[in-house]
């Protein structure tokens, strides 16, 4: 066998290898078998065959590395998946939460427990309760109500005060039904047994109500107070209605400044909260918290 010597393999370590050409391990083993001495040739054949630490590895010598390094995104690419903000919206909920479905939005609710939380009205969805401004104006519609329900007892009140003949005649008549409550029993006995009522004679005596003897008399008394009463209050006009857009001066006949008023949505037929003020017996001017989206329905009564 041939041999080298040192100064030769100390050439050798320092050769800048770069073919591509490698001799089979097994040849490599053949020349290192124990009692052999390689020759030049042979060490420089097998440190060709290895790559150096100094020297870079070509990627096209590396198996499979082209592929891999293909499957990876370049660096370009990496860098606009970062500033793409609709990258994962279809995984991820973005910070504005455009992409999120009722449903995402309802296992939110679920998963921080405020499924049951209040909502107000928002522009494009109803809420669950009244905002305070709502309450604020039901209380005041209440008031509004309550302060008018006061007026109308009082003006009860002073009617009842005043000399007004046909109160007094219908208080005459409650009071002869009060007095006389035996005696109409005993008329509803006699009628039916057949008796009529020109025959029965009336207890009590009424100056004001002309001579009355019979009973029949005093029935077409009492019918007559009694149309006359109905047909005084059905002259006397105490209803007036019109429709608004919204703030409006209102011209009615009902010559008072005592009134109740309704004001309905005339789409949704809500009540709708409004405030009044009395310009004069025949004029009032009507205020709204908001501009109606619909027309409104007005009804004064008068009182």
């Amino acid at each position: 066998m041939n041999h080298v010597d040192l100064p030769q393999l100390s050439i050798l370590s320092k050769l800048i290898f770069n073919h591509q050409m490698s001799t089979p391990l097994n040849t490599i083993f053949s020349w290192f078998e124990t009692g052999d001495f390689p020759t030049q040739t042979q060490f420089k054949e097998t440190f060709l065959s290895f790559y150096h630490k100094e020297n870079l590895i070509p990627m096209e010598s590396i198996e499979g590395f082209e592929e891999t390094f293909q499957s990876f995104a370049s660096a370009e690419a990496f860098q606009q998946h970062l500033a793409d903000s609709m990258a994962h919206s279809g995984y991820l909920a973005l910070l504005n939460a455009d992409n999120l479905t009722a449903t995402h939005v309802s296992s939110w609710k679920n998963k921080l427990g405020i499924s049951n939380v209040a909502t107000t009205d928002s522009s494009d969805q109803l809420g669950n309760v009244y905002t305070k401004i709502q309450v604020n104006g039901f209380v005041d519609e209440l008031k509004d109500a309550d302060k008018d329900l006061t007026l109308e007892i009082e003006n009860i009140k002073n009617k009842l005060l005043s000399n007004d003949l046909s109160l007094d005649e219908l208080q005459e008549i409650v009071n002869y039904i009060k007095e006389n409550t035996q005696q109409i029993e005993l008329l509803k006995d006699d009628i039916i047994r057949g008796s009529y009522d020109d025959k029965i004679n009336v207890v009590g005596t009424y100056s004001n109500w002309n001579a009355i003897k019979y009973q029949n008399q005093f029935n077409d008394q009492v019918y007559d107070k009694i149309k006359n009463i109905e047909d005084a209050a059905s002259l006397e006009k105490i209803k007036y209605e019109e429709r608004v857009r919204g703030d409006s001066r209102i011209k009615h006949d009902l010559d008072t400044l005592s009134f109740v008023i309704d004001a309905y949505d005339t789409v949704t037929m809500f009540t709708v909260p409004l405030k009044v003020r009395r310009i004069d017996n025949n004029t009032i001017e009507v205020l709204f918290d908001s501009v109606p989206p619909n027309i409104i329905q007005l009804t004064i009564k008068k009182i």
